[in-house]
């Protein structure tokens, strides 16, 4: 597996991803506080599996990445978005737009399992069965270990993939009693995350440490 490692997309690579439909993208944390930890890593990749780690410099939003995840022409694919758009926004400052997230797309098709997470999607639709060993580990050093850099570019790898299996599959599914299809389902859903990041942003999330809201609980 190739990968390219700088403190932004070079122009090249940045040509290639804006001229794709869907880009997939991950970040690696310091932590899961909002406005205490930061982004320490950006993992962006293709469908031809071009693999770009972004490793932003302290107090410098990286402009080809930022041109790139506000592109509206292209969809950034992620699991669980939002998390890593709420972090973009308090981190980097970057407002991504348009995206979406693997991990609704299978709660809402993937029905027949409780497991949801990225190593049980590659495993379920890809029959890739992955290492997440460095998910836990320093990512604010300043030299990432090659070990944390490979696991970071296969995160992102076979994502793409992931989101159109899953599309396919709603696709396929027949549509509901009422006449509304999963498809649609996911597109409404979607269309919900930018507001939740905004609430979540903005100290609304109360549950599950602060990555859930009881907003719209009774």
């Amino acid at each position: 597996m190739n990968y390219s490692l700088s403190s932004d997309i070079s122009e090249k690579l940045l040509k290639k991803y804006l001229n794709e439909s869907e880009i997939a993208i991950d970040t690696e944390l310091h932590g899961l506080q909002l406005f205490r930890d930061e982004i320490c890593l950006v993992q962006i990749c293709d469908d031809k599996k071009n693999v770009c780690l972004v490793k932003p410099n302290k107090n410098n939003v990286p402009p080809n990445l930022k041109r790139l995840l506000t592109d509206e022409t292209v969809t950034k694919v992620f699991h669980f978005a939002l998390t890593d758009v709420a972090f973009f926004k308090t981190s980097l400052n970057i407002e991504v737009n348009p995206f979406c997230c693997t991990k609704v797309m299978s709660k809402l098709i993937r029905t027949y399992t409780q497991k949801h997470g990225l190593k049980d999607l590659l495993s379920d639709l890809i029959g890739l069965e992955i290492n997440k060993d460095q998910q836990q580990t320093n990512w604010d050093q300043k030299k990432l270990t090659s070990n944390q850099l490979q696991y970071a570019a296969m995160d992102v790898l076979d994502l793409i993939s992931i989101y159109k299996k899953l599309k396919e599959m709603m696709d396929n599914r027949p549509i509901l009693n009422n006449g509304i299809t999963v498809s649609e389902l996911n597109e409404k859903a979607q269309a919900m995350l930018p507001g939740i990041v905004d609430l979540l942003v903005n100290g609304y999330g109360d549950k599950n440490g602060g990555w859930e809201i009881s907003l719209f609980s009774h």
